[in-house]
């Protein structure tokens, strides 16, 4: 090369450190002005492929990781730890909200995949096929949960208001991709329940969900940035506190009630409307539940905890049901079972004409406890369809709920309640229990007590 063609290669170079700086510097400022929204646009307006690598060593610098990856310039990571301007309070809570949703995403994961294989493994009991043994084979990696991350952030552009964790939940659950096959043993009708969860393909996501050239080079920087920086584990901390809780609330020392009956079947007699999901079932059939003595095993939902079911909890929950073992398996095994939020989704998910309990059926998401309450606040009225406990109208059907749990109004001050592992499903009065609100749930009918 001449020494022409190095003064121009010099040149080159220079011109292109000085372009990328100053894209570099646009989206410091976008991003100052209008939060991360305004930084993914000005992005994606700046970057060219051919400065995209440096670009992105740049943003690492000026710490817009986590501004552009956690969806904000949330307070915490610039050292304050609070604000009275309200926009930068929104902006901050918000972002430590989808923050936490993201954090826990690989948590969430996991509990998916349990719901799903538990309901697969309760379809083939119901129709006759004893499930000797589960075999969950998940080959989904970190760099799957780092594209969901990254796809779904170039999808609402770093938009504040129009994400939310509901969402974020909502998208993980449509990327899942699972194979149930059943292995029988000799000829005999007992089986081996083999369910593979399968690894993603972002190029193919980003297809159906339509993503122009733009928004794929958005999403495929975000996913390098997170890959390369290691922002998971450098930032989880702090969205510990808003990751959500699928854990009973067994330390209750108060006074409670177990019911006088042990029996697996399921009473509908009581129900009013059993074509219907409403309110006054939703209570009958949580009375049923108490009466009846079910246990508590976190994962199911009312679900006959089988051999082969408790042994899959076990390896799935090594510490929320592996190190309750003993004491499943001397009360629960055998009988039906329910975590907190569990209780209220298997009456939403039971077919009252077959009386099999589904799995996200009948309009009823597989949310936890505070995503339940999040989305019923999401869609009603304060003070009409949610709202602190002294203000809760007396309604039976109701969901209490306080941070990690949820519980079931039946009426007179009274709840029902799948309280945690040791206790099982009691009933407690309302009052003095610590319960922050209650909702009317947005996937059944409330109707009137007659």
């Amino acid at each position: 090369m001449d020494e022409k063609d190095n003064s121009q290669s010099s040149l080159q170079t220079a011109a292109d450190l000085g372009r990328a700086a100053k894209a570099a510097y646009r989206i410091a400022q976008a991003a100052a002005v209008s939060g991360v929204h305004g930084a993914a646009a000005a992005a994606v307006k700046e970057t060219v492929p051919a400065l995209v690598k440096f670009l992105l060593a740049v943003l690492l610098i000026m710490i817009v990781i986590p501004m552009v990856v956690f969806t904000a310039l949330p307070n915490i990571f610039f050292g304050y730890d609070s604000s009275d301007t309200a926009s930068v309070i929104h902006m901050t809570e918000q972002a430590m909200r989808i923050g936490g949703a993201y954090m826990s995403l690989d948590d969430f994961e996991r509990t998916q995949i349990d719901s799903i294989v538990t309901g697969i493994a309760a379809e083939y009991e119901a129709d006759g096929t004893a499930i000797d043994h589960i075999e969950v084979k998940n080959t989904m990696k970190e760099d799957d949960l780092l594209w969901i991350i990254a796809i779904n952030s170039a999808a609402y552009e770093q938009d504040l208001d129009a994400m939310s964790a509901e969402l974020i939940q909502n998208f993980c659950r449509s990327t899942l991709s699972y194979q149930p096959s059943l292995s029988l043993l000799g000829g005999s009708t007992s089986a081996t329940l083999e369910v593979e969860i399968k690894r993603i393909d972002p190029e193919e996501l980003m297809e159906q969900m339509g993503f122009n050239e733009d928004a794929r080079q958005w999403a495929g920087a975000l996913f390098e940035t997170l890959k390369d920086s290691g922002a998971l584990e450098k930032y989880g901390g702090y969205f510990s506190a808003y990751q959500p809780d699928y854990s009973g609330d067994g330390s209750y020392s108060g006074d409670i009630q177990h019911g006088t009956s042990y029996d697996n079947d399921i009473d509908i007699s009581r129900f009013v409307s059993p074509s219907t999901k409403n309110n006054l079932d939703l209570a009958a059939y949580a009375v049923q539940a108490w009466e009846n003595n079910w246990g508590y095993v976190w994962g199911t939902y009312g679900n006959i905890l089988t051999e082969s079911l408790f042994a899959y909890k076990k390896q799935q929950y090594p510490d929320g049901v592996g190190n309750y073992a003993d004491f499943i398996e001397a009360n629960w095994l055998g009988r039906r079972t329910a975590d907190c939020i569990g209780l209220i989704k298997g009456y939403a998910w039971l077919d009252a004409s077959t009386m099999r309990i589904g799995y996200a059926a009948n309009g009823m998401p597989d949310y936890g406890a505070d995503q339940m309450y999040q989305a019923a606040k999401n869609a009603g009225i304060q003070g009409t369809d949610y709202g602190t406990v002294s203000s809760m109208p007396e309604i039976p059907g109701l969901m209490l709920w306080k941070s990690g749990h949820a519980g079931v109004y039946i009426g007179g001050g009274y709840a029902i309640e799948a309280m945690g592992t040791r206790k099982g499903v009691v009933k407690t009065e309302v009052s003095g229990r610590g319960w922050q609100g209650w909702c009317k749930l947005p996937y059944i009918d409330y109707l009137e007590v007659e």
